[in-house]
């Protein structure tokens, strides 16, 4: 009897001691770095979209509808704006920009 005791008595005598070494270690956590970027504020020369006359939020105006007009940022309210505002003459950019000021 006492030989069937003594293996069962190291198995658990090994698993405690593994136990408590695995409770010794700690996970590491990865060093943050916590960086500021701040995004440059974009100012339109427009209030409204030059081609439909929708109101432009700055802070949601993606990158794809901008445009540069005589040295000015000009915004776009959707996608199919900016296609139209390509064809224009200048003289015309310059009226429908006026317009949406």
């Amino acid at each position: 009897m006492k030989t069937k005791q003594i293996p069962a008595l190291t198995a658990l005598v090994l698993v405690a001691c593994s136990l408590a070494m695995l409770g010794g270690c700690k996970k590491e956590e990865p060093a943050t770095v916590s960086v500021n970027v701040e995004t440059p504020k974009v100012e339109f020369v427009n209030a409204k979209c030059p081609i439909m006359g929708n109101p432009i939020n700055p802070a949601k105006v993606p990158a794809n509808l901008v445009r540069d007009f005589a040295g000015q940022k000009v915004a776009f309210c959707c996608a199919a704006c900016p296609p139209k505002w390509d064809k224009l003459s200048d003289a015309e950019k310059t009226a429908k920009l006026a317009a949406a000021q």
